[in-house]
């Protein structure tokens, strides 16, 4: 709206000093007036040029009053520009600048990813680092509690040599009450069960067998108040063992002396664990033989008695624990057996003599035979 008023005005003033430009030439013209000797032909058109003049003068010095662009562009072009001109340098000097600085910026982005991965490689190491350390903590806590209990053990293997060599000396003057290896005594203990009930189990055992041994002539330990000396890693290995198999397994546990045993001497001693197995059924066939009658009674009860031993060497390979002081692993009706000699000697032919379980046999044992004969058939002979 301002540009409008300002071109409408200018317009107007310019038509008026036209208009009166024209009629002052034209009214000189008239009266024939000279200016600076001029003719007035000449001086018309001098009025007119000066008109002419007037209406730049006048127009220009209305836009440079209205105008600051005016002025600026009429006064102040050459200091325009200079400061185009540094103006353009600077921009020049900064896109230079921009142009070093998103180098730089690019090397640091570039040095900056190198540092993440090397700090997320350092993040790891530190984790692993971090594993690694409660690893060793918890070994180092292992190998605490290991050492204390290879100490403890050192103390009870001390405790040990001193009974072995007490006992030494006592073998050349004292009675022996047990030999090495020798059974003192045995029990069955169901597996799964708690480790509070079998550890409680397994003490009334040991105490069963105390009283059994310190009647024999043993004497308890002045140390530890106990007349067995056994590590406590063997006795909590037991323990462990039994609690972790199968609820439907039951161990025969013997407890055995490590050492001969002299009276008035406690007793070195150890345990061994056998699984309870099933080894013959009832009326299960051991063993057969045949066996040739003969006229003399003791020729066929040696035969028989030898059948017997093998009974025992094969029930003995099956698992079934013998007696500690005989050997042995069961036992045979001395009726029976005689009733096997007097069929035998009274056939006068060849006989089949077969073993039998009597009843279901167990590894704790004993078993109990019976022997059956029969005649060989006539196609056998």
């Amino acid at each position: 709206m301002y540009s409008f008023i300002l071109i409408s005005t200018l317009i107007i003033i310019s038509g008026l000093i036209a208009f009166i430009g024209d009629w002052m030439g034209f009214r000189i013209g008239k009266k024939r007036v000279t200016i600076f000797g001029l003719r007035p032909h000449y001086t018309a058109i001098f009025i007119t040029i000066i008109t002419g003049i007037l209406i730049a003068i006048i127009t220009v010095t209305i836009l440079t009053i209205s105008s600051n662009d005016v002025r600026t562009a009429l006064f102040g072009m050459e200091a325009l520009k200079d400061k185009l001109a540094y103006l353009s340098r600077e921009v020049e000097i900064r896109n230079i600048q921009l142009s070093t600085v998103q180098k730089d910026l690019k090397e640091t982005s570039t040095r900056l990813q190198e540092f993440e991965e090397k700090y997320q490689k350092l993040s790891e190491d530190i984790k692993e680092k971090t594993s690694q350390l409660e690893a060793l903590l918890l070994a180092r806590g292992k190998l605490i509690e290991e050492k204390e209990k290879l100490s403890q053990e050192v103390e009870e293997l001390q405790a040990t040599i001193k009974a072995l060599y007490s006992g030494i000396a006592w073998i050349r003057e004292g009675e022996v009450i047990l030999g090495s290896e020798e059974q003192i005594t045995i029990t069955i203990v169901q597996g799964g069960g708690s480790i509070e009930e079998i550890r409680e189990e397994l003490i009334r055992f040991l105490n069963e067998g105390s009283n059994k041994v310190l009647a024999m002539g043993a004497k308890k330990d002045e140390r530890t108040n106990q007349v067995f000396i056994i590590a406590q890693k063997e006795f909590e290995g037991i323990v462990q063992k039994i609690h972790d198999s199968d609820s439907n397994k039951d161990w025969i546990v013997r407890l055995l002396s490590s050492i001969n045993v002299v009276k008035g001497e406690p007793i070195v001693a150890h345990f061994a664990l056998l699984e309870n197995k099933l080894v013959f059924k009832i009326n299960e066939e051991i063993i057969s033989e045949e066996i040739e009658s003969s006229e003399v009674p003791g020729e066929v009860e040696k035969k028989l008695l030898s059948l017997l031993r093998k009974v025992n060497i094969l029930a003995v390979k099956g698992g079934i624990i013998p007696d500690p002081k005989s050997s042995f692993v069961g036992t045979i009706s001395a009726v029976n057996l005689y009733d096997i000699v007097k069929t035998i000697v009274e056939s006068g032919t060849m006989m089949k003599v077969s073993a039998i379980s009597v009843y279901d046999t167990w590894s704790v044992g004993p078993l109990r035979v019976r022997m059956e004969a029969k005649p060989l058939s006539p196609s056998t002979i």
